[in-house]
């Protein structure tokens, strides 16, 4: 942040203010009714069932933020919330909010000092708790964060699909499943998908939206370092998983994870990228995030990636930053 003086550190002192606005503007379906004609303070509570009063004040705390703009009496959608704040445009991000504003978030932002004291999480629920609940809401309300990725990485591997006649493909802690869903609108591909037994409920809830072919489709329930993979894969997909642990997990993992590729097997990976000079902002405040909700987890540097490959007798193949997005995509060949 360039700008100096006492306004920087109110704003930031005022971010959690901030998220709930712009939660509560969301739940209240406040852009969809402005999207619908509802343009005047009255006529936006009629929409959305509330208070004059009370509509007034949040609608014009959505306009101080830039999310709407004030004309006098009347309101209009900023083009930011045009795009991705309208329930039932294919870019709606809402659904975000169910995660990021969650109260899971909230609460472990607050016991933020004590997780730095305590080198971990303090929280008595976290990431890595047993069948957590905060992974069925995840998987349900990232697809506007998923789907993209996919999408993206679904061309980044366009050409190593090339010329292969049936590609097995394992994605683990799949979440929605959208990223091995996407892979699988190709007839070569055989999927399994690989997460809690609660969290599996909502995949396939999402495999059936996609309307992926359920003949070429499996799952395996179960912590992904005790389950046995029933491999071997020819690609195995490993989307925000190293993110949670500390360096020698990830060396473990990397090792299992290469013992089910099949000989010329790839194994890619999705995550935020941390480095010492902070050219991407995002690697260092999601290592935050990590420091609250993991006991050891944090994010990690290419050169890191690099070593755990090597160490299980992998080849690096390539690093690309996403298009538009704040995590990068990591390949390694066996």
């Amino acid at each position: 942040m360039n700008q100096q003086g006492p306004e920087t550190v109110m704003q930031l002192m005022q971010g959690v203010q901030a998220s709930g606005i712009l939660k509560a503007g969301i739940q209240l379906g406040v852009f969809t009714k402005i999207s619908e004609g509802n343009a005047t303070a009255p006529a936006i509570a009629r929409g959305i069932d509330c208070p004059e009063r009370g509509t007034r004040i949040l609608v014009d705390a959505l306009a101080a933020l830039g999310l709407l703009q004030k004309n006098g009496a009347t309101y209009a959608l900023a083009p930011v919330s045009e795009q991705f704040l309208v329930r039932g445009k294919p870019t709606y991000m809402g659904d975000l909010s169910l995660v990021f504003t969650s109260s899971m978030f909230f609460s472990s932002s607050d016991k933020l000092a004590e997780a730095v004291r305590h080198d971990g999480t303090v929280m008595a629920e976290h990431a890595e708790t047993p069948r957590h609940s905060f992974w069925e809401e995840f998987a349900r309300s990232t697809a506007a964060m998923a789907g993209p990725a996919a999408s993206a990485l679904d061309g980044l591997l366009a050409p190593w699909f090339a010329g292969r006649q049936k590609v097995r493909v394992l994605d683990v802690a799949a979440g929605s499943g959208l990223y091995g869903f996407t892979l699988a609108s190709r007839p070569n591909v055989h999927l399994t998908s690989l997460d809690w037994p609660n969290v599996l409920v909502e995949t396939r809830r999402w495999a059936q939206r996609a309307g992926v072919d359920s003949t070429r489709v499996r799952y395996i329930e179960g912590n992904l370092f005790d389950v046995d993979y029933q491999g071997p894969y020819d690609l195995i997909l490993l989307s925000h998983v190293y993110h949670h642990f500390d360096a020698p997990t990830c060396a473990s993992l990397t090792k299992k994870v290469a013992a089910s590729l099949a000989p010329g097997g790839r194994i890619a990976v999705q995550d935020f990228l941390y480095d010492a000079e902070l050219k991407n902002p995002m690697g260092a405040l999601f290592a935050l995030s990590m420091l609250m909700w993991t006991r050891k987890g944090q994010t990690y540097s290419v050169e890191d990636y690099a070593g755990w490959f090597t160490g299980a007798g992998l080849k690096p193949a390539g690093v690309h930053p996403g298009a538009g997005l704040p995590t990068s995509f990591l390949f390694a060949d066996k």
